[in-house]
């Protein structure tokens, strides 16, 4: 007999999941499947442990089973060389199940690819050519297509590795551009910056070929539903007075809200009902676990890229005057040209209204911890006293008072003796004068 699936933690974080275990993104791959089935291209970027590659192995079950499509799913992370990228593109069409895998292993063998124990040769030639596999393989979803009819659906995950293979991006271009009849392509990447390029830059041979969609920080409904639902799954309870805060903590990043809501769960007995308190602990606890992550992300970083996230991390433009006073930075200038790798790598991201924020929230909070931070304190109306927390979530509750003034004098305790500070106080009863975290 196995293990009772309620005694099993339920929030998965340090791996991929399968559709059944992530938080579903219904509306992202309705949009992307739509797209598919019409015979059009995208690209889905989105950074690392937003749920990228758990929702295309959503898109991938829904493009089988709900537009009958045939789906293959091809992983570029890190690939080195065009044989590198030959062997992939090999291992995933022969990876397909049924009439479909006998129909690719019979035309390739036709064709003479091979893959014996050495890995992959062109069986006609002395010695192959990797470039002539890849330009055989592109060219099998219409040969898919040609079998049964069928709509093939391509899905290439980190696709914007292929930029530091010279010419390989036009190579791809020479095939896929003649494909609409027959194949559909997503092009997946966990760096928007890279993957933009490939089809922004139109000197880049994939420009316009497909839509761009991002895929944006998970509603907090979704997630607040997702914990909920689990922990009621696994014979536990959260309370509503804890949930809101530890989705507020999260900020839409889904891995994070995994790990948080991973915690949590940990922390509570069978039968049990979280509390507000627990949510403290667990969060805490997750900050112990990725204190040496952020470490060694802070020491890769130069010192103007750290004086940048700074800045940000207190709600500050990279730009702005009081960033370049409050971290030391020399210009406006220093501070744009430390930005741009920040965005590259993913720490960054910018938003509709053209200002930055930090993508992963335990990044933001470990920055805020940080020598030189400028903090902030909030103060709250919490009947019949007054509330203090040094961050937008109740999770960071720091005190309770009796009387406003006893609250702002702990809020300006918090702040002084850094790098300044900012205390905001929300002195009314209105819940909708609040913060949606604060109500």
């Amino acid at each position: 007999m196995g293990t009772d699936h309620s005694a099993l933690n339920p929030f998965v974080y340090a791996r991929p999941l399968t559709p059944a275990e992530a938080i579903q993104r219904p509306e992202a791959v309705a949009h992307l499947l739509a797209l598919a089935e019409g015979g059009h291209n995208a690209t889905l970027s989105a950074p690392r442990r937003y749920g990228k590659t758990s929702l295309l192995k959503q898109l991938a079950e829904d493009g089988e089973k709900k537009a009958d499509m045939a789906v293959v799913a091809v992983d570029f992370s890190d690939v080195l060389s065009a044989a590198d990228v030959a062997a992939r593109l090999e291992q995933s069409y022969r990876a397909l199940r049924g009439a479909a895998a006998r129909f690719v292993a019979d035309h390739l063998q036709s064709v003479g690819i091979g893959t014996p124990a050495g890995g992959i040769v062109l069986q006609r030639t002395a010695r192959p050519e990797p470039i002539a596999v890849i330009h055989e393989l592109l060219e099998l979803p219409v040969k898919m297509h040609e079998r049964d009819g069928k709509r093939v659906l391509v899905i290439y995950d980190e696709f914007q590795a292929l930029i530091a293979l010279a010419g390989m991006d036009g190579v791809f271009r020479s095939h896929l551009q003649h494909h609409g009849d027959a194949a559909s392509y997503v092009f997946s990447g966990s760096e928007p910056s890279l993957l933009q390029a490939l089809f922004e830059d139109r000197a880049r041979p994939l420009y316009g070929q497909a839509e761009l969609y991002h895929l944006a920080r998970l509603p907090d409904q979704d997630g607040a539903t997702f914990v909920a639902q689990r922990f009621a799954q696994t014979n536990r309870g959260i309370d509503p007075s804890a949930l809101r805060p530890l989705v507020y903590a999260a900020d839409g990043h889904p891995q994070r809200l995994m790990l948080l809501a991973h915690r949590l769960w940990a922390l509570t007995e069978p039968g049990e009902t979280a509390d507000l308190p627990l949510v403290h602990r667990a969060y805490e606890a997750a900050m112990r676990q990725v204190d040496a992550e952020m470490r060694g992300l802070w020491e890769s970083l130069s010192a103007n890229e750290r004086r940048v996230l700074l800045g940000v991390a207190a709600g500050l433009s990279p730009t702005a005057s009081e960033t370049v006073a409050m971290t030391g930075l020399r210009s406006r200038s220093s501070a744009q040209r430390a930005t741009a790798p920040l965005v590259g790598r993913g720490v960054l991201e910018r938003a509709a209204d053209e200002s930055y924020r930090l993508v992963d929230p335990l990044l933001q909070r470990w920055t805020l911890r940080r020598p030189g931070a400028r903090p902030i304190a909030f103060v709250l109306p919490s009947p019949p006293g007054w509330l203090v927390t040094d961050g937008p979530s109740l999770v960071f509750e720091h005190s309770r008072h009796d009387t406003l003034d006893d609250a702002e004098r702990a809020a300006h305790q918090i702040v002084s003796g850094r790098a300044g500070g900012d205390v905001i106080v929300y002195d009314t009863d209105d819940p909708n004068d609040l913060p949606d975290w604060a109500v």
